[in-house]
């Protein structure tokens, strides 16, 4: 009797245990796709900004040459 209610208290744990390790697994693909975008929308800003400083650095050459 007792090595029934083990083996089916072990029984009821596999699946739930299976579950959170697969859970872990979905968490990290989760966090490695948010740090992806995260790290693309840095780089575009930071390009947009480059854009941006050179454009300034255009206008101030021209005005200075103006004179």
């Amino acid at each position: 009797m007792k090595k029934r209610l083990v083996v089916l208290f072990a029984a009821a744990f596999v699946p739930i245990l299976g579950l959170a390790a697969c859970g872990g697994e979905v968490e990290e693909q989760v966090r490695e796709q948010v740090e992806q975008e995260v790290d693309q929308q840095v780089q575009e800003g930071r390009t947009q900004i480059e854009q941006q400083v050179q454009e300034g650095r255009t206008q101030i050459e021209e005005g200075i040459e103006k004179q």
